[in-house]
């Protein structure tokens, strides 16, 4: 039986118990499994046909060519964007230009899909003609298994337990949004890995004490993260938080708190200085809302669209939408896995209330998945994007606590894991097979 023991356990139990041979198997099979399923949906979605991918590989190209950062303007969408990212691409951006359009109407606003789902007219001789593009993507395939790792050992950090670490990377490996986010070009991708790091050192904090290597490498990981989205802006929080609450005088607090924002401050300082230099602003948000303009859209609590567009559509996305957010599950699929999150959830609420779970740790933790959310309601304050994929910063926050939350329950078993990650990997196999492999392939034009 897997350990139900609360996750205050004595740290001595995970240093002196090495990691059974037969997790080290599961979680290998399980990152074997999530990195293959990536690598195929990489190749079953064609080219750019995920969100924004033209606008993120026209950075990285721009990048390899002028050698500068880029300016917003309507002709380049994510140019305000951190360029941690695009950098890491670069060598590989060369300009392939994009396939024929498969649609016919404006930019923003109605338009008429010839070949619906599809947003370009895919060929069955794209592989070899876009194949720096493809190779990117694969680069963010093991990315994104780094993620993974990284979640595994947030959760052994938290529990003791191996297969805790076992769930909590299950758990997020096998999820469809984050297979789909995973292998597509996008910054997503290192932001989602960084934010996974940083949790796993955060925890490590809060479970072992403050040391100062592990603070100033979780400042790193910050610092990176928002340098590669600035969705991430939220987790400088919770290490603060992990900071404040431990057991020292408020001296060593303060100073370890002011020494870690000065490392994050100083590392992210450059791109926010020249942000408010070219566009008046250190997020150059306003910048973004323009270049966007056909999604801004003034809401407020009130109105329709908080009580019914945007709950329903920030859900099943962040369940999953693939595509241009325009190929969908079935009803059905996305009621099961709302259902799957609502109860995960109340087991994580009944172990802390049990005291399963340690509070301090939930709390640390639950800040940046409440805080990113309040970051997604603000933008939908002033935009049109009820996409769940926002929640990328805190999706390992998010494993962590459903996974220690199902782990709380007393009937929770070994077996009780294998079986949940065999289901939602079998489920995202079904998914790729029967719905997005029909929904592109044949291709539209033979080459």
């Amino acid at each position: 039986m897997a350990t139900n023991a609360p996750i205050s356990a004595p740290i001595s139990n995970l240093r002196s118990g090495a990691t059974t041979r037969a997790v080290r198997k599961n979680l290998t099979v399980m990152l074997l499994a999530s990195a293959a399923l990536m690598v195929a949906w990489s190749f079953a979605v064609p080219v750019f046909e995920a969100p924004d991918e033209p606008a993120h590989w026209q950075y990285a190209n721009y990048l390899r060519q002028k050698r500068t950062l880029p300016l917003e303007g309507p002709s380049f969408p994510e140019a305000a964007s951190p360029p941690l990212y695009y950098l890491l691409i670069a060598p590989l951006a060369v300009d392939v230009g994009l396939p024929p359009i498969g649609y016919v109407g404006p930019e923003y606003g109605r338009r008429y899909f010839l070949f619906p789902p599809r947003v370009y007219q895919n060929a069955s001789g794209d592989l070899g003609l876009y194949w720096p593009f493809r190779a990117a993507r694969l680069i963010n395939v093991l990315i994104s298994a780094l993620s993974l790792w990284f979640c595994a050992l947030a959760g052994t950090e938290a529990s003791g337990s191996p297969w805790t670490g076992l769930l909590v990377g299950g758990l997020m490996a096998f999820w469809p949004m984050f297979t789909f986010r995973g292998m597509n070009l996008s910054n997503d991708a290192l932001m989602t890995m960084l934010s996974a790091l940083a949790l796993y050192l955060i925890v490590r904090v809060i479970k072992r004490g403050f040391t100062w290597g592990i603070g100033i490498f979780a400042a790193l990981a910050i610092a990176g993260a928002f340098l590669s989205k600035i969705n991430a802006i939220v987790l400088p929080v919770p290490l603060l938080l992990a900071l404040i609450s431990e057991k020292a005088t408020w001296r060593a607090k303060l100073l370890r708190a002011g020494v870690l924002g000065a490392i994050m401050l100083v590392i992210v300082a450059p791109w926010l200085i020249r942000n408010h230099h070219v566009y008046g602003e250190f997020l150059a948000q306003n910048a973004m809302f323009t270049m966007g303009s056909g999604f801004v859209r003034k809401h407020s609590f009130g109105l329709k669209y908080f009580r019914f567009y945007f709950p329903y559509h920030f859900i099943t996305s962040f369940i999953g939408t693939f595509g241009w957010m325009n190929l969908f599950l079935p009803g059905l699929a996305y009621l099961v896995y709302t259902i799957a999150l609502v109860s995960a959830g109340a087991c994580w609420m009944g172990g802390v209330w049990q005291r399963r779970i340690d509070f301090r740790l939930s709390a640390i933790i639950s800040s940046a998945i409440v805080l990113n959310l309040m970051a997604v309601i603000h933008t939908n304050l002033s935009m049109a994007q009820p996409q769940g994929r926002y929640m990328l910063p805190s999706l390992p926050a998010l494993a962590l606590l459903l996974g220690l939350g199902l782990e709380s329950r007393r009937s929770w078993s070994e077996s009780s894991t294998r079986l949940t990650l065999g289901g939602l990997a079998v489920t995202n196999l079904i998914i790729l097979v029967f719905l997005v492999i029909p929904a592109y392939w044949p291709p539209v034009i033979t080459r």
